[in-house]
């Protein structure tokens, strides 16, 4: 378990993740479904192996890791998936991941590094308490969800600046990487609004988008009408 909260930690692009969360749920299944069709592959036994293990699981299909999210946080009261959901955007996870997975021996080369680095423990203690307040103010029901909206990107954009900071000093390659993928995995008005960009957004935005167009009109209609409901 303690390796799992580490690999869930690092991995986690929004939230630190609780037992009932949407992201760890989805890490859970994405692992096991990996490991069943590779029932030979010897199990990890440090945190950069779990870690790594979990990286390369996702990267094996990224878009069903994305689909169980859309699935599963419409229906979802966990306080962490309630901030997810202000800044969730299927197509920038996309391409977030696609940059990441493309990078992923930058991270294989420094990952004792940005496992091992105590500074940024701060970013997330900083960042848990926005969460909580972002959180509270939706539960008092009282700001439209673009003001919240607003706060919840704020608050993730501080917390990337910070961990990318951390990061720069295991590695200017391996600190690049992950602010690239932090500041893709967000929607593009919240990077307009904090000035923001990423890499992978101008190398995967175009392929990202005629992939999902294309998939529109491939897909039965019955389908859509039920990703419609789950939206």
């Amino acid at each position: 378990m303690k390796l799992l909260a580490l690999v869930l930690g690092f991995l986690s692009l929004w939230v630190n993740v609780s037992g009932q969360s949407v992201a760890q749920q989805c890490l859970l299944e994405q692992l096991r479904n990996v490991n069943n069709n590779n029932i030979n592959q010897q199990q990890p036994t440090t945190a950069q192996e779990a870690t790594l293990n979990a990286f390369h699981s996702i990267c094996q299909n990224f878009q069903q890791y994305i689909q169980c999210f859309r699935d599963r946080l419409p229906n979802s009261n966990d306080p962490p998936d309630a901030f997810l959901s202000l800044l969730f955007d299927p197509l920038a996870m996309d391409v977030a991941y696609r940059g990441l997975c493309q990078d992923i021996n930058v991270i294989e080369l420094n990952i004792q590094c940005l496992l091992s680095t105590p500074q940024v423990r701060q970013c997330y203690n900083t960042f848990n308490q926005g969460v909580l307040q972002v959180v509270n103010l939706q539960t008092q029901g009282q700001l439209p969800r673009i003001t919240l909206q607003n706060i919840a990107c704020n608050v993730s954009v501080t917390r990337y600046q910070c961990e990318t900071a951390v990061y720069q000093f295991c590695s200017q390659a391996a600190g690049q990487v992950m602010q690239d993928f932090f500041f893709a995995g967000i929607p593009r008005e919240c990077r307009d609004s904090a000035g923001v960009t990423s890499r992978y957004v101008q190398l995967w935005s175009a392929a990202v988008s005629i992939h999902n167009s294309v998939l529109v009109y491939l897909i039965p209609l019955t389908f859509l009408l039920l990703t419609i409901h789950f939206l």
